[in-house]
Parts: C-alpha cells; structure tokens; sequence
C-alpha cells in the first residue's frame, strides 16, 4: 500500500472506545459521525474506518462507484486542513475524484478554505438535524411548549398509576423486539414497507449489541402491557435519539416517551438530537412543533 492511501477496514463492535473518542470531541453531535450508527448500517453505507496521524477517516463504500471515492468528514485534533487533503491524496491514488457525504457548516468551509473552487456544495434541508436544548425538552419549557407541557398532564392523568417507566435492562430486550414486530406489522399498510422492515432489522442489531454500543433508552407501560419505547446514545454532550415507537391509540404517549427520555438519557447532556426527517412533511411539522435550538445543516459536496 502507498503512503498515499489510507488503511480502511470495516466497524467492528470492538472498535467503538477509539471511534466515540473521535466523535464525541469532533463529531458536533451529528448522528452521522456516531459508532453507532456506523456498525448498525453497516449493510446500507458499508462505513470503513482509518486511524492515521490523529484523525478517524471513514469511506463509505457503499457508496463509491467508478468516479468517486465518497469519504465523511475527517475527524480529528489536528487541522481540518490537512484531514482533507489526506482524502484527496487518497482517492488521487485510485484514479477517482472525492465526494463527501453531509458535511457540516464547519468541515464545508474548513474545505473551502483549503481547496477554493474545486467542490460543488449542495445544501440538503431533508438532512438537517434537529438539535434541541436537553433541559427544555425535559420540562417542555417555556410558552412555546405549552401545548405540550399539557399533553403530557393529560397522560398521566387519564393513566395515573397504570402507567409506568422503566429503563431498558438485558431482561427487557426479547420484549422490546417482540413489540416492535408487532408495532411493524399494525403500521406496514400505511407506512414505507420497506423502511420499516429494515427498521426492524437495524432494531434487532442493535438490541443484540445493546451494552456495547452505549445504548440507553426507557419503555412505557400502561397496565403492565408494554406500550413504546426509545433508545439511543450519547454523542459527547448530545443525547441522539435513536428509536422512537409507540402506540398511537395512547394518547400523547411519544410525547411522554420524548419528556421522561431527556430526563432520564440526556444526564449530563447540554443538547438532545431527534436526527433528521428526512423530507417527510408530518415529521418535519412534528420536528418543527418542538422549537428545536437549532438545524445542524450538511451539504453534499462533489470534486468538480
């Protein structure tokens, strides 16, 4: 191998303490730059790792073709600068040109400075995270979640004391996974089948390997009958909401599942990400409904 080219090899679970402490300095609590997500969408992006002069490299070579070589942002403690054009010393030695997947405002310009002109950037709305202050998400504070703030009341006063929440132990997965089957099934004829099912599928690897991915998460019960619930992972001083299920014919229940998760997950955390929406109008007007603090925009940027 070149000097020029970098070592990747392929997420493995084993691999999670010396990716998280590149991402959880670096990664600006982005879902894209997590462990978890790198292992649990292994068959979908492929991600590809490379530790090298104090940065994490990751390709996606799922994605790559005959043109491009497709990288996310170089992580690290040295300059950006020199992250990147590591990457292009990269791809120049397989013949092909670089693209990046959802860079931050951050890396985009950091990228721009040091290549001027030679990247196409396109802003992708549907790709922008929603990043929310983990204390207000808590509460449900202020006047803007009033709204809000008064669901939750009406849940716990219809349901009282048969309902419960619980955090997810080793003895609650078989269930978590049984209700999510069931979940998928009552949702598939108005819902993306396929989406779903490899929901389901992404599910299942992740409750496999639920302690050594850093998972946390909580399960609603009402009557002792499992009712939804959510997990996901500390990125640094971010909590990332990961999953989120819940039945619909309880009223409010996600938005109870949303409060008792940042009080419960979020410790420590200054923010919460409820990821993207991809472009799907009710779940970005839901997204919108909770005020986030902030829209963590990426951009798709091509080699001219």
């Amino acid at each position: 191998m070149s000097d020029s080219k970098l070592d990747f090899k392929e997420v493995r679970i084993e691999d999670y303490d010396w990716i998280y402490s590149y991402t959880s300095r670096y990664g600006e609590g982005s879902c894209q730059h997590s462990p978890v997500s790198m292992y649990s969408l292994a068959e979908k992006y492929q991600d590809e790792v490379c530790e090298r002069d104090g940065y994490l490299f990751t390709l996606r070579h799922g994605l790559c073709d005959d043109e491009y070589r497709v990288y996310l942002a170089p992580l690290g403690d040295a300059p950006l600068a020199r992250g990147f054009e590591m990457i292009m010393e990269d791809a120049a030695a397989y013949g092909r040109k670089v693209k990046f997947i959802t860079l931050t405002d951050i890396a985009r310009n950091a990228l721009e400075e040091s290549f001027p002109g030679r990247f196409g950037y396109v802003g992708d709305r549907d790709l922008s995270e929603y990043i929310y202050r983990a204390e207000i998400m808590a509460a449900f504070e202020g006047s803007s979640l009033r709204k809000r703030r008064a669901e939750v009341h009406t849940f716990w006063n219809q349901y009282g004391d048969r309902a419960r929440i619980a955090p997810i132990g080793p003895e609650d997965y078989e269930e978590c996974l049984a209700y999510e089957e069931k979940w998928t099934k009552d949702n598939i004829e108005t819902h993306d089948a396929f989406a779903l099912e490899r929901d389901m599928h992404v599910i299942g690897k992740q409750m496999a390997h639920y302690k050594e991915l850093h998972l946390s998460g909580i399960i609603l019960y009402v009557d002792d009958v499992i009712r939804g619930f959510t997990y996901g992972t500390k990125l640094g001083d971010t909590y990332d909401v990961i999953v989120e299920k819940a039945d619909r014919v309880i009223p409010h229940s996600f938005k109870v599942l949303r409060q008792e998760s940042a009080k419960r997950c979020a410790t420590g955390c200054t923010y919460v990400n409820m990821e993207e929406d991809l472009g799907i109008p009710g779940l970005r007007a839901l997204k919108m409904a909770y005020k986030p603090e902030k829209l963590l925009a990426k951009y798709i940027v091509t080699e001219k």
